[in-house]
Formats: C-alpha cells, structure tokens, sequence
C-alpha cells in the first residue's frame, strides 16, 4: 500500500467531497467509498500476524512516532503526509482557547486531509479481503462521521460554551487520527513482503505453493479488471444505487423498484465473490447458497461496564444517560420491568447494557403493534444508530470507549434487530411495504458509505428479499423452524388398519386398543391444531383488546390524512408551476419551474405509493377482524362439539353397562395421550365429559367396578384440572424465545389472560412509556396461539376424516336437543338407592370442571 505525499488539485478535492444522501430517517452523510484498488504488490506470506484489533479500535496518538526506514515512511502521518501534520498540530494549539472559528476551519482543512489519505491508498485485494482491514477503516469512516457532526454542531455555539467546544474538537481530532494511524500501521505490517527473500524466489515459490487468496488476484501480468477484480460490498451497493437496473428504471412502483434493487446487490455480490467469501471456512469446503444467514442476534448479558479499549481492566465512568433513556420501573423483587420509556426500550434492545430480560425482543416485536405503528419503531431504532455523542464534557478516554461502543456494538446491533425484524416478526399487512422501502433505502446507505460490515449487509439484503420474493413472515419462520424439532411428531409410519363401515354409531371396538388410542389422540390433536392454525393472531388480541388499541388505531388515521393533506398540497403547488411556465417567457425560468415540478411529482407518486398501500392495509385489518371473529367461534365449537360427542359414545351409542364401562375406559386413555402431547384443550374437554357429574360421573356407582388405572387416571385430572389449575395456566403461556413446544392450549384460557388485561384500568401506553408488564402477558399468549402450529404430526386421513365426520354430527346449533337426549338417557340410568361418594371424588360438581362455554350462551358475549 502505498499513500502519495503530493498535493492534491482542487479538481480533485472536488470530486471527493461528501455528498448528502437522504434516507428514511435522520442519517448523516455517507462517505464516499474508495476507488477500486490498482496493480496488486508481491503475495505476502500467511505467517506475518496483525494486531488483534476487536478490543482496541480508536488507539490514542502515540506521544514519539519514530521516523523509521524508508520502507515505513509512506505509512507515517508525519513524514508522508505534511498537510495534515501541520493540521493537527495548528489545532492542538488551540486548546485551552475560546477560538471557535479557527478551529472549526482547521478542523475542516484536518478533515479533507484524512479523506484524501484514505480514498488515494492503493491496497493490494487480499488485505481488503481481511477482516482487520475492514474493522479499522469502518473505525476510520465513523471517526470522521463524528468529527463531520462536532464541526457542524460547533456553528451555533457561543458565549460560555466556546472553550469547551474547542477541546472537544481538538479530542474527537487526535481520536480521528489515532484511528487512521492505527490503519495505516496495520496495513504496512500487512502488505510488506518477508525480509531476505529475494523477489525471483517469491515468484518461484508463488507459482509451486499458490496462495488461500490467488483466486482474488488478477493474472499475471495483467490490469487490474473491474470485473475480475472481487470488489467490496460498499462499492457494489454504490454502483447499484447510482446506475439502478433496467427493471428498476422501468418499474413505475417504488416497490418493484426497490426488489429489483436488492436482487441486483445480491446477484453482483454473488458475481464478485463477496457472497461466496462470507460463508465459506478457511478451507472453502462449505459451499453459499441463498438461504445461508448468519445469525445476528442481540447478546443477553448481564449488566454491563463499558471499558477503555486500551485498558479493559479498567472502567471508565461515562456522563450518564437521559432520563428517558433510563426512565425504567421495576416490580418489587427487581426482576422483570413493569414500566419503560420506549427510548429505554430500544435502548436495551441495541446494547450491552443491563440485557436483563431475555425475552425482551420476542414480546417488544410480538406486541408493540397495538400501541407503536411500524413507522413509529423503525424512526426509534434509526434515531439510535445515528444517536450523537453526549453533550457533557468528555475527556479523550471517555470519547474513545463511547465511540468504540456505538460503532463496535451499538449500530450493528440496530441493523441485526431490523434482520431479526424481517426474518422473525414480519407481520403483513400491519409491517406494510412503505416500511420495508424505508427500512431498505436507511440501510443500503449505511452499507454504501462503508458504515457496516459486509456480513452484516448481507444478511439484510437477504432478509430483505425473504419478506419481498419468498413471502417469509413469522407463521412461515416458525413452521420452518420447528417443522424438523417438534418434540411431538409422530413415529408412526403406516396409516391405521380399521374397517370403516357406513354407519352413525362411532366404531369404538376398532380403536380400543393401546395402538387405536395413539393414533386416535394423535389425530384428534392434528385436528384441533388445524382450527388453531386459523386463528389470525394479530387480529383475534386486537379484537379482545377492545378499546386499548384505539389510541395506535387513531394515530395510523392521522397518519394517513397528513399524508393525503400533503398529496393534496402538492397537487396545487403543480397547478401554480404549470400556470407559471405558461404565463413565462423567460427560457431559464421555463426551465427552472420544469425542474421544480419534475422534483414534485416523484414526491406527489411517492406519497400516492404510500398512501395506496396505508389504505390497502386498513381495509385487510378490518376483513382480519372479521375473520378472527368467525374463527374464535370456529374453536369453541370444536370444543363444544368434542364434548357433546364424548358424552353420546357413553350414554347413547353403549347398549349396556359393559358399554359404558369400556367407553369411560377408552376416553380415559384417550384423555391421557392427549395430555401428554400436551393437546390440554382436548384433554380438559374429554375430561369433563366424562367426569361431568350430571350426566356420566353420577353413573359409577350403578356400573360394573373400574379398574384401579382409570380411577388413578381420574384422580390425577382432577388434581392437574382443579386444584393445579394456576401452574396449567402459567404452562400454557410460554414463550418460543425460550423453547416453545407444540402446544394446544384451553381457548378460554387464552381468551381469559388478554380480556383481563381488556379490562384493567392501565392503559398499555401513556406518557411514551410502555406497561411491560401487560405487553409481557400478551407476548405469552400469542406463543400460546402460534405453539399448535409447531406440530408435525403424520397424516392418516381415514382416521382424521372419521373423526371429522362424527364431530360434525353434534352441531352446536342442535345443543339443546342433544343435551335433553343426555339428560333423559343418565336418568333411565340414574342409581335406584342413595348413592355415597367415591372418597376421591367430589360430591358436587366443581365449578372449574363445568362444560366448556357453548357459543349461544356467549353471543351477547363481547370477547
């Protein structure tokens, strides 16, 4: 590498200037990537080491830089570069003065300077291709994004605040310099070829023993092809955004448009060898494809210190945070939050600091869409990637661990919460397409302007064209993710040998065996898990919510009428142009005036794009709810029918006593394998048909004696369904961050935990702060909702089509003649002498073992 010592034209500086780039939120200016390398130097050997740079990014200005040999010289600030010495030494001059203005212009001159160093290196490929390398020259362009904010912040400051804003410039200078000297040293160390070996050698021994990185070089005596050459992700991204495809240019929606582009990014990374180097070992065995990810997930630490760098044994004591920032209220034995700023939320969610909870990005993703609008959350997360450094007064060493914190860890866990964002919690149509456009444009820039790894852009790029092209959203991730691990899966290869006769009595003897009872539980269980598929999550909580998601409901409405009001605006201003350009000899002022309305109608089309897709999602959220509605009816009639069908096999379809006895029997066993496939909605409601003391359970006595298993099998529900009912309720809500299992959970108890929070008189914001603990309760229940997807259970649809057939005899709209048939028949049955109580069963009827609630007793019923 070699960095040149001449001065630089002002032609040249020109062209090197940063350019604004606007994005979805408030990001500042992208720098400019370096140009593509030039002719490559000798391979350099693989046992020269470099520094280990993960603790010690932004290292201080060493005190005495040697003068070294001629073969350092061009890597020495001080001897290759004289401009930005005498620079940085004008500047550190100032300190201890009010001089503003001298300093903010030698800050600029300091500025321009490393710019230039940086953007006319010639690197040979193969350090590009080093991680190192890239780590310290993101640390170099975040070094210089800072010190770009403090000079533009340093225009509006005077009186008192002069001094102080001189030596911050001058320490976020030295700190800038620190890190292009420790690039600079590191890619000298890097590139210089192994002392006492001649260059002939060198060759000889390239051309027998080819390097890891020959396939990153240009032959032999060769230019340097741009399109041999394997470029970096930045300058893909700038090259596609600059020039868009052809598909893109052509496309009249921004949507296609912004697909045609991340596809692009993809198929050059592809091409340059950028895609294939991320995934592959050392050793190039493993092979890319497109579905390979890494997985970029926000670490749960403990509560964390931020340490100097350069000394990682000592802590360096930071100004302390906002209010906001750390307005956190938690329950009285300190372990879970009750209530929390959403800028402490995000804050939590993007650093190191007090990672307390686990589960706080499963149930934030899951849940802030009945109190946040996507577009809300998305300008939280980019406010904190662009977050500026503290307005207190900082020393250099607390300068350096708050920039090696935002850079190293804060701002790539932002775009890693956006990845899991798209791959995890995509949830159509509330997440609509203007906000992947937004939260696609926000990171293709910080990817551009060399701000962000390679891997981690693109692990973005394909979470980006998951949601566009595959349609990934959180049912599609689930059932992928667990279609291989459900701890319930069938191990049954062959389908169920029964003869099926065309009758309406239910064929018990058939399945009255230990195999009959597995594959009967199993699949009634795959049925019940196919109503719970149906079920909209998002929808059926918004429906039970009731008025508490009315508050997000409002502000999306406002949203969309600001936007119209804006359309509408713009629509005059284009009239007013238009009239003026008629009315206007004047050639420049034509021109002008056509230039102004070009530029207003991309915004007039952007807002309609918007606007179109804002009203295309309010009309599929009020068909949602429609639809959550008649699918919660759909549950509890399959509950209801389940129970009604339990109860006709003992009392209706038994000829005798014998009958009966073996009905109980069998439901009992069924009711067990249920259970411990933990299907509790079936289990409970063949429990309670059978241990229902009006109709079944009152019969004991007058029937031939059970056998011990069933009466053990009778004890132990009422144990689980009674009087450990508080425990079964807290299992039912768990949480797939922390192992989900596939689960059919008892509707009413879902039902239950959210209209609780329905009722309460807390609201689930107030103030711009969250109740984490409401939104805590609603993330389990959503678990609860997805966990009967999880199952993989095997088909065998003679026995599901049978057990579908007789459940839609019992009609819920015929209960009432169903029940009196019931009633009639127990007491043709009913015991000729008082009866005694089984010292293990209860007299009455508990309350928590009463039929699970038909729909017609619920229709007045706001669920």
């Amino acid at each position: 590498m070699s960095a040149s010592s001449k001065p630089v034209s002002s032609g040249t500086r020109h062209n090197i200037k940063l350019k604004d780039k606007t994005t979805a939120g408030p990001v500042a200016s992208a720098l400019p990537t370096p140009p593509p390398s030039l002719l490559t130097r000798r391979r350099r050997s693989s046992s020269i080491n470099s520094d280990d740079t993960s603790k010690a990014t932004f290292l201080p200005r060493p005190e005495n830089t040697p003068s070294g040999s001629s073969s350092r010289s061009k890597y020495n600030i001080l001897a290759g570069h004289p401009s930005l010495f005498r620079s940085i030494k004008l500047l550190r001059a100032l300190r201890g003065s009010s001089d503003v203005p001298g300093a903010r212009a030698l800050a600029q001159v300091l500025f321009s300077s490393i710019i230039n160093v940086v953007h006319l290196m010639r690197v040979p490929q193969d350090v590009k291709d080093d991680h190192k390398y890239l780590e310290n020259i993101q640390a170099v362009y975040f070094m210089l994004q800072q010190f770009q904010k403090e000079v533009d912040k340093s225009e509006q400051v005077n009186g008192l605040k002069e001094a102080p804003t001189v030596v911050r410039i001058i320490d976020i200078a030295e700190l800038s310099v620190a890190a292009l000297e420790r690039l600079l040293g590191l890619t000298e160390r890097m590139v210089k070829p192994l002392p006492g070996i001649p260059t002939d050698s060198l060759e000889e021994a390239e051309g027998h023993a080819p390097s890891s990185t020959s396939h990153l070089r240009p032959p032999k005596n060769s230019l340097a092809d741009r399109s041999f050459v394997r470029m970096s992700l930045a300058q893909i991204t700038t090259e596609v955004l600059e020039s868009p495809p052809e598909d893109s240019a052509k496309s009249s929606s921004s949507s296609s448009s912004a697909t045609s582009t991340i596809i692009t990014i993809l198929h050059k990374a592809r091409q340059k060898s950028v895609l294939g180097s991320l995934f592959r070992n050392k050793s190039d065995s493993v092979s890319s494809s497109d579905d390979e990810c890494p997985q970029y997930a926000p670490r749960h630490s403990a509560l964390y210190y931020p340490v100097d760098p350069l000394n990682p044994d000592v802590d360096i004591d930071l100004p302390p945070m906002s209010e906001d920032a750390m307005d956190i209220t938690l329950s009285h034995d300190s372990r879970q939050m009750v209530k929390m700023s959403l800028t402490a939320v995000v804050r939590l969610l993007t650093s190191k600091d007090a990672i307390q909870d686990p589960c706080l990005l499963h149930w934030f993703f899951t849940t802030f869409r009945y109190v946040l609008l996507p577009s809300e959350v998305l300008d939280l997360l980019i406010s904190r990637f662009n977050e500026a450094m503290p307005d207190e007064p900082m020393d250099q060493k607390q300068m350096r661990v708050w920039c090696n914190n935002h850079a190293k860890i804060v701002r790539p866990r932002v775009i890693s919460v956006l990845i899991r964002w798209l791959s995890q919690f995509w949830e159509p149509p509330y997440d609509n397409i203007c906000i992947l456009n937004d939260m696609q444009d926000f990171v293709l820039k910080q990817v551009a302007g060399s701000l962000l790894p390679d891997r981690l852009g693109i692990a973005f790029a394909q979470a980006v064209k998951g949601v566009r092209v595959d349609g990934v959203t959180r049912t599609t991730w689930l059932q992928n993710r667990h279609q291989n691990t459900s701890a319930s899966c069938l191990l049954t290869t062959l389908p169920y040998a029964f003869v099926a006769k065309c009758e309406t009595k239910f064929p018990l003897e058939a399945f009255d065996c230990p195999t009959g009872h597995k594959v009967f539980a199993e699949q009634l269980t795959r049925l019940a898990a196919g109503v719970w598929a149906q079920l909209p999550t998002q929808a059926l909580i918004r429906m039970w919510l009731e008025r508490k998601t009315r508050n997000c409901e409002a502000r999306s409405a406002a949203k969309l009428c600001d936007m119209n009001e804006r359309n509408s605006a713009i629509g005059m201003q284009l009239n007013t142009l238009l009239q003026q350009a008629n009315e206007s000899n004047n050639r420049m002022l034509v021109g002008t005036l056509k230039s102004q309305r070009k530029t207003l109608l991309k915004q007039s089309n952007h807002l309609a794009g918007q606007i179109r897709a804002y009203e295309t999602t309010v009309e599929e959220i009020n068909a949602l709810k429609k639809h959550a509605e008649h699918a919660a009816t759909a549950v509890r009639h399959f509950d209801r029918s389940l129970f009604m069908f339990v109860i006709n096999t003992i009392l209706l379809e038994a000829d005798n006593e014998g009958e009966i006895v073996r009905a109980i029997r069998f439901w009992f066993r069924v009711c067990a394998l249920c259970y411990e496939m933990k299907n509790n909605s079936c289990a409970f409601t063949i429990f309670i048909g059978i241990a229902n003391m009006s109709y079944v359970w009152r019969l004991v006595e007058v029937l031939p004696a059970l056998d011990s298993l069933t009466h053990e099998l009778h004890d132990k529900f009422c144990t689980i369904f009674e009087r450990n009912e508080p425990r079964l309720n807290a299992d039912e809500l768990q949480d797939t961050q922390l192992g989900t299992i596939a689960c059919v959970p008892r509707f009413h108890n879902v039902e239950k935990s959210i209209t609780h929070i329905a009722y309460a008189s807390t609201t689930l914001m107030i103030d711009n702060s969250v109740h984490a603990n409401h939104l805590r309760v609603i993330g389990k229940v959503i678990s609860a909702i997805e966990a009967p997807r999880l199952y993989t259970l095997l088909e065998d649809n003679s026995v599901r089509s049978l057990i579908q057939d007789h459940l839609s005899r019992f009609n819920v709209a015929d209960e009432a003649a169903h029940m009196n048939a019931f009633e009639f028949r127990t007491n043709q049955l009913k015991p000729r002498h008082p009866r005694t109580s089984h010292p293990n069963t209860p007299a009455t009827a508990s309350p928590l073992l009463s039929p699970p609630p038909s729909p017609q007793s619920q229709r007045n019923l706001r669920v």
